[in-house]
């Protein structure tokens, strides 16, 4: 009898709303799984770059950029690995602990290494005269050629050179992060040309989820100046289709905010932080208005799909996040000034010295070699204290709740 392989019975559809599920609760090894399954029946059936397998792409890339950041241990506290640095530092103690003791074996050694090199060189003898005496031996037999040797590689060449085909090939080997860059692109292909032929707003919505999400990808992989492009475009799509306090919006503010603030952007970063802000405060007194049930389409689709949505819910929820961002405003305002203050110690410092305002003509010379190293030195403090804010990066995803 014939084994028949079980062919699966889910159709794309259901796969990519289970694997919309999974993203609602990021669970990102799940949905990866129903969304990649969705988007190989999709392309087999229609193609690969079919109009129907745009959403399937978006989800899919949405879903390897979130397990990227789960691998990486960027999502907090919370995933697996978040420990490592301790066990490392533990690691590190008894690695120094070892060495130091065996610094003492070593000096207690000494002495008998001593009295073993003479029965060293009584072996080595040994070996030296069997060695020879092989060698008479394989000289008596026919054996392969010197430039035969090299094309007839021996059993241990052999496994080395299988070894370095692994090695490329574990390297060529596509990560989350680029596969999901991969697909929010056809993604975003394959949705531009749907926006050519018709200027139905959800296509334009999903242009510019795709554009945000590439953008995230870019802030991933630290291009940061990528990633505000693709953030401003995602921006200027939505100002055309929400209102001005719509919360995607303020949510696409802070992310261009963010990448601004890792590339050194200041004074874009304060800009955008503050708009994300001000949206949220206009949206608080939106919905602090009487008729806001009634009149505002965001909080009637919001009751229509949240059954435990509730308008004093979001006022709590915005409200919360607004001291967040102003932290945000708060900490791109003293990196700002302190790096003014720093650039204007190198070049005017106060013990007279400054190219500047040397007394004899050498200072000059002296002063401008020194001051280069010392802006790239401040820069480079600037952009590790940043890093560490980064995590704190949580109100953007909460506030498109």
């Amino acid at each position: 009898m014939v084994d028949v392989p079980e062919v699966s019975t889910t159709s794309p559809s259901e796969l990519i709303a289970a694997g919309r599920r999974h993203l609602a609760v990021k669970d990102y090894h799940a949905a990866t799984e129903a969304l990649a399954t969705a988007c190989e029946q999709l392309a087999k059936e229609h193609g690969e770059l079919a109009d129907e397998c745009a959403e399937a792409y978006l989800w899919y890339g949405q879903a390897l950029l979130g397990l990227s950041r789960e691998e990486n241990g960027v999502l907090g506290d919370g995933m697996p690995g978040t420990n490592n640095a301790d066990e490392d530092d533990e690691e590190n103690e008894d690695e120094e602990e070892n060495g130091d003791e065996k610094e003492n074996g070593d000096e207690k050694d000494s002495g008998e290494e001593e009295k073993a090199d003479d029965n060293g060189e009584e072996k080595k003898a040994e070996i030296v005269e069997k060695i020879e005496a092989e060698s008479t031996t394989e000289d008596a037999e026919p054996g392969p050629s010197e430039d035969n040797a090299d094309e007839q590689p021996g059993t241990s060449n052999g496994e080395t050179h299988d070894e370095s085909v692994v090695d490329l090939e574990n390297k060529d080997e596509i990560d989350n992060l680029q596969l999901a860059w991969e697909m929010l692109d056809l993604a975003r292909n394959i949705l531009e040309k749907r926006a050519e032929g018709s200027a139905a707003t959800e296509t334009k919505a999903l242009l510019a989820d795709v554009h945000l999400y590439l953008g995230e990808v870019a802030l991933e992989s630290e291009t940061y100046d990528k990633a505000v492009t693709d953030m401003l475009t995602c921006l200027e799509i939505q100002k055309d289709l929400y209102g001005l306090d719509n919360r995607r919006i303020a949510e696409t503010h802070y992310q261009i905010g963010l990448a601004n603030s890792l590339a050194s952007n200041f004074e874009d970063a304060i800009l955008h932080f503050k708009n994300a802000a001000n949206i949220l405060e206009t949206r608080i007194k939106t919905l602090e208005s009487p008729n806001v049930a009634t009149e505002d389409v965001s909080v009637k689709k919001y009751s229509a799909n949240d059954p435990l949505y509730s308008i004093d819910g979001e006022i709590k929820e915005l409200k919360s996040l607004l001291p967040e961002i102003q932290e945000k405003i708060q900490d791109m305002m003293d990196y700002k000034a302190e790096t003014k203050k720093r650039l204007a110690e190198t070049l005017c410092p106060s013990n007279g010295s400054s190219s500047f305002s040397g007394s004899n003509g050498s200072g000059s010379g002296a002063g401008s070699s020194s001051d280069k190293p010392a802006a790239s030195d401040i820069s480079h403090l600037i952009k590790r204290k940043r890093k560490n804010s980064e995590e704190t990066a949580s109100p953007a995803k909460r506030l498109n709740a």
